[in-house]
């Protein structure tokens, strides 16, 4: 009886700690089970190519998407950036959301769900003088304390290159 009980511990430990290696994050569109090429039977006269490689390219995710066009816009603007960094979504009702320095001060880029969940998001925002830039169903946050003046004059800037709007400037 007692074996099985230590079985049964040692099994849900081991699948809570693969889940969280594979990083389980609940969307499909951001991470894609792998399959070991050792796991697909190969006769000695094919090669051992990976299984990546036969694949297509796919087409980018809408979070995908939505960073690199800030990243694009801000590169085109030549305003100085960090490169974004994949980072807790929080209370934020954000799907995924990335830490990213503009012009040496804290930034982000959150992308919604939908159009619904940035607009409450938005009014958050606005109603702690926040300054962002939204695009899509995603924002780029500007640092809105200590670099709020480099804020409020860049957000117009993106917002123009990136075909988006600038609120709290």
């Amino acid at each position: 009886m007692n074996h099985r009980k230590l079985t049964a511990a040692v099994a849900s430990a081991s699948l809570f700690a693969m889940l969280a290696l594979v990083g389980c994050t609940g969307s499909s569109e951001e991470t894609a089970p792998e399959t070991s090429a050792a796991s697909v039977p190969a006769s000695p006269a094919e090669s051992q190519a990976p299984v990546a490689s036969q694949a297509p390219l796919e087409p980018p995710t809408d979070i995908e998407a939505s960073v690199q066009a800030f990243v694009t816009t801000l590169d085109e603007l030549g305003i100085e950036h960090s490169e974004p960094v994949r980072a807790e979504v929080g209370l934020s009702g954000a799907k995924a959301r990335f830490d990213i320095s503009v012009n040496g001060f804290d930034a982000g880029i959150n992308v919604f769900p939908d159009a619904d969940t940035l607009a409450t998001w938005g009014e958050a925002s606005d109603s702690f003088g926040g300054i962002y830039v939204a695009y899509g169903n995603a924002v780029l946050t500007l640092n809105s304390s200590e670099g709020i003046a480099n804020s409020a004059e860049i957000a117009p800037q993106i917002a123009d290159a990136i075909g988006g709007e600038a609120h709290g400037v």
